[in-house]
């Protein structure tokens, strides 16, 4: 992308060239960047327009042209809203030290498993799963990185549901769609249910399709997931024949999970995979 910024550049062809679906493919993006990748290509390209208003002599419409924006009008819009500050102000000598510029991503931020204690999956096959809890949508600007407030309200109202088998097995499901105009993904959060029975209507149902997935082991403290994340997709996951096949993985918490902020805790991670 970084190769494309002065280039038309189509998000499917991106997700072609690096062998994923679109809607895996605009998940790792997001999940890696924190943007969707038409957000991440435009702020890219606003950041480099910037520096080229203060580094060189061109017209403002001929940078918009340069940078895809169909017109200068379109590219002012952009960048007002990107920087609160128009192109004319930035020429004209305005400061930018603290203007949210995007920079290129560096190895580390993309592959990242530096800082990961995930170790190979096991293969299973899992049954169909019942859940029910409660489910929100979370925009990119929006992204959620301590779903506590969440947990904590659906902890108080789970004693209401008839949990199935011995285990308590508490489950937090991210699914997203293929539409990159959404910017953001899905969130569920729940527990597994024997049964729909009895079940109070505030709460969300969902079912988790059985099938062959693979389980990864997160240890350690749950706001340092994301690193496992990324040895799961950005590293294990390349290397093999697996192939994502459904638009969502989700979290379980059973007897080893000891609290988000205890290093010896565990959960784990399930991706559906043929």
């Amino acid at each position: 992308m970084e190769d494309h910024l002065q280039a038309e550049l189509d998000v499917m062809t991106v997700a072609n060239e690096v062998c994923y679906s679109l809607y895996h493919f605009i998940r790792l993006f997001q999940h890696t960047t924190g943007f969707s990748p038409k957000s991440y290509l435009q702020k890219r390209r606003l950041t480099e327009a910037l520096h080229e208003l203060r580094t060189t002599d061109k017209k403002i419409a001929d940078i918009a042209y340069d940078f895809q924006f169909g017109s200068p009008e379109s590219f002012t819009r952009a960048f007002r809203k990107q920087f609160n500050l128009s192109p004319s102000k930035v020429r004209n000598g305005a400061s930018v030290l603290t203007l949210p510029l995007l920079q290129p991503l560096s190895a580390d931020q993309i592959f990242g498993t530096a800082h990961s204690n995930a170790s190979p999956p096991q293969e299973i096959e899992l049954p169909e799963l019942l859940l029910a809890g409660t489910s929100f949508f979370a925009a990119e600007d929006a992204y959620p990185n301590d779903l506590s407030n969440q947990w904590n309200q659906f902890m108080a109202e789970h004693h209401q549901l008839q949990t199935a088998g011995n285990e308590q097995h508490f489950i937090q499901l991210q699914y997203w769609s293929d539409i990159q105009d959404l910017g953001g993904m899905y969130f569920f959060i729940g527990a597994e249910i024997a049964q729909l029975a009895g079940l109070p209507p505030y709460f969300v149902v969902k079912q988790i399709p059985a099938g062959k997935y693979l389980r990864f082991t997160h240890r350690g403290l749950s706001n340092a997931v994301g690193y496992t994340y990324r040895y799961i997709y950005h590293q294990y996951l390349p290397d093999t024949h697996y192939r994502l096949n459904k638009p969502f993985n989700f979290e379980r918490y059973g007897d080893q999970y000891l609290g988000p902020y205890n290093e010896q805790s565990e959960s784990e991670i399930y991706i559906p995979v043929d």
